[in-house]
């Protein structure tokens, strides 16, 4: 009989084990997928104007990417460089949290297309999946772009910050032809990212429920958590890339862009590593100047054909 009981009362407490790592597993896989996201109007709040940034006031328009709709913003440019830039916000953000990048294409006579990420603003309710299914959004809105514009993937040009850098990275295999990417404060894949930030956030405890996370976040975006892996996706990537993070940035620390730039082709990558006491994908805010200056280095040396000669 105390064998029996000492049996029952393991049972019991195996099943409120699992019980309790099921349900932090959810927990910590919704606060990964399932973040509640800033509104339009917050993102418009936060940002500077079109007009500060010598942008006229964009269309809206919508992109059918199959399984949700994009929404976002069309800028013509009337100078008509011949090029294209497609810019990508950050986590939790919108549309208005790439506006920043805008005036480096801009001055080259690109046209722009900004929209928010799946799951984000005005786009199609949605699980966060860091690229995995977002970096196939970014092709479709290519695709929509070139039909727009009339303009060849390989006028086209590719910026993103923080999680919109690491699906530009992540889409590098799909869109081999694009002139170059603009990856600014990039995480090398969901794991390490995930890791860093429940460790920050919520010390050992996140580190012991993150293999249910990833396991729970599989099952509920159908996804590879394992395949979220911009550092995997430069291996195969076929076209000039310009990494950006700041030596001071705190959510993702620097060593991801060093990660990602050794799994890169050296002839064809370039990374800066600011020392300019910016956080966390602030660099082009704390000095528009010196982030321009690298960016039109990198042109000159890699895309020096990308739109016109910038305005000096």
């Amino acid at each position: 009989m105390k064998r029996r009981t000492l049996w029952l009362v393991l049972a019991v407490l195996a099943l409120l084990f699992v019980a309790i790592y099921a349900a932090g597993s959810w927990y910590f896989s919704s606060i990964a997928i399932a973040s509640p996201t800033q509104s339009l109007e917050d993102g418009r709040a936060q940002a500077k104007s079109f007009s500060d940034y010598g942008l006229p006031e964009p269309e809206a328009i919508s992109i059918d990417a199959g399984e949700v709709t994009l929404a976002g913003f069309y800028l013509d440019n009337e100078r008509d460089g011949d090029c294209g830039a497609i810019l990508l916000h950050g986590f939790t953000g919108t549309r208005y949290g790439a506006l920043q990048y805008a005036p480096l294409f801009w001055e080259r006579g690109c046209d722009l297309l900004l929209y928010d990420a799946r799951g984000h603003g005005e786009s199609t309710p949605a699980l966060h999946t860091f690229g995995y299914y977002e970096k196939e959004d970014l092709a479709a809105a290519v695709g929509w772009f070139a039909d727009r514009t009339g303009l060849s993937e390989s006028d086209m040009a590719v910026a993103g910050v923080s999680y919109g850098a690491s699906t530009a990275l992540q889409a590098a295999p799909l869109l081999p032809d694009v002139a170059f990417i603009l990856a600014d404060s990039a995480y090398q894949d969901l794991e390490s990212i995930l890791r860093h930030q429940g460790k920050v956030q919520f010390g050992n405890t996140a580190l012991f429920f993150l293999p249910g996370a990833l396991l729970a976040a599989e099952l509920r975006t159908g996804g590879d958590v394992q395949a979220i892996s911009a550092q995997d996706a430069i291996a195969e990537a076929q076209m000039p890339i310009m990494l950006v993070h700041s030596q001071q940035d705190e959510y993702t620390p620097p060593s991801h862009a060093e990660v990602i730039y050794e799994r890169s082709d050296p002839e064809q990558t370039v990374l800066y590593l600011n020392d300019w006491g910016s956080p966390h994908a602030r660099d082009i805010l704390t000095d528009y100047e010196a982030y321009r200056r690298e960016f039109l280095d990198f042109l000159a040396a890699y895309a020096p054909d990308y739109g016109l000669p910038p305005a000096e």
